[in-house]
């Protein structure tokens, strides 16, 4: 006989049932605190405390956690919560929220698609930003889990010829997700096989009219296709899953050949042979990487270097880039205990005790002079630099890199040093970059070439490439379209292909020409809801990211982020651990609602914190996510650790602006105070 137990239900409106059925009453911070020791596990006292009271001092905070359990036992009459420096939830207390967990682990479906509200449905924590940014994470989680659960059981019934049963659940799963094509189709296709055509298309024209109020689309081909066939009553395969993302040619993924590009090679084979620098620049998707690095390796072994961004706001983070991707090269490189040391404070790997700061201009050329022994060191072997990218650069790397430039262009070793090629967005180059950039071209010593938009009949030959089936207006259509883009050509390409529309051309209401990034944002849309908060959760990270850094920020399990990533590289969204253009950066954050993005960014401060991440990236996540208070500390964090002085006074005046900002006066006069003459 089993005995009797506690009932904690998180779903909807919380509520908590004693061992006598009997309904007891929890406030609302309670509930928090036992939903999350449910969902967490064990949790310091700390850590709970700082989440239920985060604008207290932690004495306090820890002292108002006390008298919290304590009600808490009085109101109900038992110990739910066994305290001690760690909390942890009574063994005996059944949560729904686990059960329902349990069960996916066990591929049981039936507790999740009986779920009828949301986590902690009905209560508001916006005053517990922390927790609010906890809950959100779990409610997208678990909303996973349900679609998944649909998937699940759609698929179950479908083959046992269940078609009624499954035609209401995955009626269900369109009123919870009214712009899932994929629900609507299995509505659509179970509807008609339970012998109700009229339902089915019902739901169609519903489909059709949210897509077009809500985003101005229409619905895809096959759902399209499956509406013809419902009309003329034609006969449905016997099963409904719904068909993978079409998997992309490769020669979509990487064209075969550089088309429209001749003029530009011949340009930079003339450099080459006189000996200058070569910048290429162009718009956003010109093709101006694909070109620099086609053309280095033809000259034999060639090393990407990558600015990306964000990294213009933090001093070094290119520099320490290059410094790591150069020693992956060359594993075989050993530095000397001078290398390491300056290293050191670009890289914390390196690190072995404290380093002094740099102060002044003798520690600065000792620190440049080993960051340029060890680039000389590492790229011994290599004939070509391509520096991508360069609008990102931040300034303290700017100015490493001039004095490695100097240094080699007056050195004994001039001859030997790889050649480099810059690529930069038209009109994005800081003023001291294009300064720098127009002197070299004006004494003769570098070459600038500007990449300009493909002819109807260049895309017409880029089409030509791809050996697809194509509608025959498809490349003036695309000219007027993409304005000439490679990228957007492509992407505009992929789109229709993964919209099985390549044959048909492009469909009138694909949007007005010039908004091409609004076709990335359907690509985009068509990416499964874990993909989707995994590339957010990369574009708020920004330049450097890692799937495990992805994982953390999302609190998601790292098998679960690694299925999601999967998806996001066979659909060209990422390369590896980067987008694979910037281009598609910039939509996955410009489709990230603010909310959201306000949340990554505060899970990312913390993640990035407890990674060993630079201070003032941290500072710039909490700043971003309106946590202006934690921002101003990790911004007087940052001018500690600053390497030049201006740095460290534009990290004050960001710390000052911070705490004004967050209603802390007495920060900023301490702040003003400090560092005051004669402070």
């Amino acid at each position: 006989m089993s005995l009797p137990t506690w009932q904690l239900d998180l779903f909807g409106q919380p509520g908590l049932r004693g061992p006598d059925g009997q309904d007891l009453r929890a406030d609302r911070k309670s509930v928090a605190l036992l939903a999350y020791l449910a969902l967490e596990g064990p949790t310091s006292r700390s850590r709970m405390a700082g989440l239920l009271w985060p604008d207290t001092l932690e004495g306090t905070a820890r002292n108002n956690l006390v008298h919290k359990l304590r009600r808490l036992q009085a109101r109900i009459g038992a110990e739910l919560v066994q305290a001690g420096e760690t909390l942890t939830l009574r063994g005996d207390v059944q949560v729904d929220v686990v059960t329902v967990l349990h069960d996916r682990q066990h591929r049981r479906h039936g507790a999740i698609l009986n779920v009828t509200g949301v986590l902690l449905g009905g209560l508001d924590f916006d005053d517990l930003p922390d927790f609010q940014d906890w809950l959100l994470a779990w409610r997208e989680r678990l909303d996973t889990y349900r679609w998944e659960a649909f998937d699940h059981e759609l698929t179950r019934l479908d083959e046992a010829g269940e078609y009624e049963e499954a035609a209401a659940l995955a009626s269900r799963w369109v009123d919870l997700d009214p712009l899932s094509e994929d629900a609507a189709r299995r509505s659509m296709r179970h509807h008609y096989l339970a012998g109700n055509p009229e339902a089915a298309l019902r739901t169609y024209t519903r489909l059709r009219q949210t897509l077009g109020r809500e985003l101005e689309a229409e619905p895809q081909a096959l759902t399209e296709e499956l509406a013809r066939e419902i009309r003329r009553g034609g006969r449905l395969p016997a099963s409904g899953t719904a068909p993978a993302r079409p998997q992309l040619p490769l020669g979509v993924v990487r064209p075969p050949a550089l088309i429209g590009r001749e003029d530009a090679w011949h340009r930079m084979e003339a450099a080459w042979q006189a000996g200058q620098l070569i910048y290429l620049s162009g718009a956003p998707g010109a093709g101006k990487t694909r070109l620099a690095l086609d053309f280095a390796r033809s000259k034999g072994k060639t090393l990407r270097l990558e600015h990306r961004p964000g990294d213009e706001t933090v001093p070094y983070s290119s520099s320490a880039r290059w410094n790591r991707e150069m020693l992956r090269h060359a594993p075989h490189v050993t530095l000397t205990p001078f290398q390491r040391r300056e290293l050191s404070r670009i890289l914390p790997e390196f690190r072995d005790g404290d380093v002094p700061p740099l102060s002044g201009a003798e520690d600065k050329v000792a620190f440049y002079e080993a960051l340029s022994q060890v680039a000389d060191l590492a790229l011994a072997d290599v004939t070509a630099v391509v520096s991508d990218d360069i609008q990102y650069d931040d300034d303290a790397s700017q100015e490493s890199g001039r004095y490695y430039a100097a240094r080699a262009a007056t050195g004994a070793a001039a001859a030997t040093q790889p050649r480099v090629l810059l690529t930069f967005r038209q009109g994005e180059l800081s003023a001291q970059a294009h300064a720098v950039m127009a002197g070299l071209v004006d004494s003769g010593l570098a070459v600038l070439i500007e990449l300009q938009p493909l002819g109807v009949p260049e895309v017409q030959a880029l089409l030509d490439s791809l050996r697809l089936p194509f509608a025959p207006s498809l490349a003036a259509a695309l000219y007027r379209y993409a304005g000439g883009n490679p990228l957007f050509v492509l992407e505009t390409v992929k789109f229709l292909i993964e919209e099985g529309r390549l044959e048909e051309g492009l469909p009138e209401r694909l949007l007005p020409p010039g908004r091409t990034g609004s076709v990335l944002e359907r690509r985009l849309a068509r990416l499964s809801p874990a993909a989707l908060n995994a590339a957010r959760a990369a574009g708020v990270l920004r330049g450097d990211f890692t799937l495990e850094l992805v994982a953390a920020v999302l609190g998601a399990p790292l098998l679960d982020t690694a299925g999601a990533w999967e998806e996001l590289e066979a659909a060209q969204v990422m390369a590896g651990e980067r987008f694979s253009h910037d281009l598609l950066y910039e939509a996955v954050w410009q489709g990230t609602p603010e909310t959201v993005r306000r949340l990554l960014h505060r899970s990312a401060a913390r993640v990035l914190a407890g990674h060993g991440g630079h201070p003032q990236r941290v500072a710039e996540h909490w700043r971003d996510g309106g946590q202006l208070q934690e921002a101003g500390v990790w911004f007087e964090r940052a001018a500690q650790a600053a390497l030049r002085p201006q740095e460290a006074e534009l990290c004050l005046r960001n710390a000052a602006a911070a705490y004004e900002a967050a209603g802390q006066p007495e920060a900023v006069q301490r702040l003003s105070a400090r560092h005051s003459p004669g402070g």
